[in-house]
């Protein structure tokens, strides 16, 4: 494909996307020295002029939609051009993924980046609908997370504008599965379509799939008449039921059953959120700060497994990993556990999954280190989870009694964070909570108290889960942060 000279006044670079009804071009600002994005539709490929008049009509949409909206969380759209070929939108060039690129390579977030994302995402939708535009097309693939964690929605395009003149246009048009009963029907469609949407999202980052699938008209169907598998059911427990209401109720059939507004449902989810580090309490607490969190990010210390591959229940009444006949249990669990610190509670599901593919412990480790998407923290996962090959040359490493040849052992050649790593204090937590919360507002509670609850008392290993707890994106300025505190 040709790349054009230009577009408009800007000098474009590269492509940065292609469909079938155009390409979205990095460009440049030249009088005001930015970077953009250029994001533009061929009109010959339209064909008649009805088509044509409402693609150009789309994009104008676009433009006036966002620019009545003045938020951090929008990608801001700076102008809107047209020629004879082309119909074009300048916008703000964003650095980061699409929500849907990081889902495909781990689809069940973190607890505490599931309210980032939508504790941002309802920010955002609320500056949007106090100007009167809905957005339509809530889904993962119009969400951008920056490199600092911060959260973009994109694509207004088939906005509308509440008493403007452009509400025929598209009015039908949006995303199975994440559409309202009214968006299917074309009829009492406003804001709360969507936080139907923003309740889709929410389902589907809770349990790392969506709550209707199905062929298009399947979708349809379960969105008018079903209600999907509470979270809490769809995950065996590993969300916490209080979810649960929330899910529902932005699910609701009926607009007027659902949240009113999208701050209502923010304020929901921090209320869960808050509501959740106070689980497991002590009713005589007299301070609910003191409270240990009940509902751990990550999953407690696998069970023992027999070395037949059966089962073996805990006191809880909880059950392992099954490991086939031919692997080695112990090398196993290990792996799964430092999984899980990095993916929660998912690492059972992809380590069953890998089981079935691999032939050796290599491979297996080598299989289930790409559900997790960020590459440093991939090589620390590695690291962590080596083969005999890869310690070897370590003589402080000694694989445990029985542990065949191949087999993944833990290095040990660096003392523990329980003999290394000063005691956690109050002040320090303190003051990790008061620098928590200016980054991530009240889910920062949520994320402190956890850590504290796990970390054994040491310093080391809460800051480490403090981390693991935070958003990707912020966790490299965070870590530097937690640093200088000492």
């Amino acid at each position: 494909m040709k790349i054009p000279e230009r577009i408009g006044k800007y000098p474009i670079s590269e492509v940065l996307g292609q469909g079938a009804m155009g390409v979205v071009y990095k460009a440049f600002d030249p009088h005001i020295h930015r970077p953009v994005a250029i994001k533009t539709i061929h009109k010959e490929l339209l064909g008649d002029n009805t088509a044509q008049d409402s693609i150009a009509a789309r994009f104008r949409n676009e433009a006036q939609a966002v620019g009545r909206i003045a938020h951090p969380g929008v990608v801001a759209i700076y102008e809107f051009g047209e020629d004879e070929s082309t119909a074009y939108i300048a916008m703000e060039f964003v650095e980061g993924r699409n929500l849907e690129y990081i889902l495909a390579a781990t689809p069940m977030l973190p607890e505490a980046q599931v309210l980032h994302i939508m504790d941002q995402l309802l920010d955002a939708l609320a500056a949007a609908h106090a100007q009167g535009v809905w957005h339509r097309d809530i889904k993962p693939g119009n969400l951008i997370l920056t490199t600092s964690g911060q959260v973009k929605l994109a694509d207004f395009g088939i906005a509308r504008i509440e008493s403007a003149g452009l509400t025929s246009v598209a009015s039908m048009i949006g995303t199975p599965g994440y559409m309202a009963p009214e968006q299917y029907t074309g009829e009492g469609i406003d804001h709360r379509s969507d936080l139907f949407a923003c309740g889709v999202l929410l389902y589907r980052l809770l349990t790392g799939r969506a709550p209707f699938n199905g062929t298009p008209e399947v979708v349809m169907y379960k969105i008018m008449n079903e209600q999907p598998v509470a979270p809490c059911a769809a995950t065996q427990g590993a969300r916490p039921s209080a979810y649960d209401t929330v899910v529902a109720r932005a699910l609701a059939k009926q607009a007027d059953q659902r949240f009113q507004s999208a701050q209502a449902m923010r304020q929901a989810l921090r209320d869960v959120a808050l509501g959740t580090a106070r689980v497991g309490a002590s009713p005589s607490s007299a301070d609910a700060d003191a409270t240990v969190i009940g509902t751990p990010l990550r999953p407690p210390q696998a069970p023992p497994i027999s070395g037949n591959g059966t089962r073996v229940s805990t006191a809880s009444g909880a059950t392992a990993l099954a490991v086939p006949a031919g692997w080695d249990a112990i090398a196993v669990t290990r792996i799964e556990r430092a999984l899980a610190t990095y993916v929660g509670p998912m690492a059972k599901v992809m380590l069953r999954a890998a089981l079935r593919d691999c032939l050796d412990v290599e491979s297996l480790v080598t299989a289930v280190s790409r559900h997790i998407p960020d590459e440093a923290r991939r090589r620390e996962f590695l690291s962590v989870v080596g083969t005999r090959k890869a310690v070897a040359a370590d003589s402080s490493v000694t694989p445990e009694p029985g542990t065949p040849a191949g087999a993944a052992v833990a290095t040990t050649s660096v003392p523990s964070a329980a003999t290394t790593a000063p005691p956690l204090t109050d002040d320090f937590q303190a003051r990790v909570l008061q620098l928590l919360a200016h980054r991530m507002g009240p889910i920062a509670r949520v994320v402190a108290k956890r850590a504290a609850a796990q970390c054994g008392g040491t310093q080391a290993r809460f800051v480490q889960l403090v981390l693991e707890g935070s958003p990707e994106g912020e966790r490299a300025a965070l870590r530097q942060a937690l640093d200088a505190l000492g």
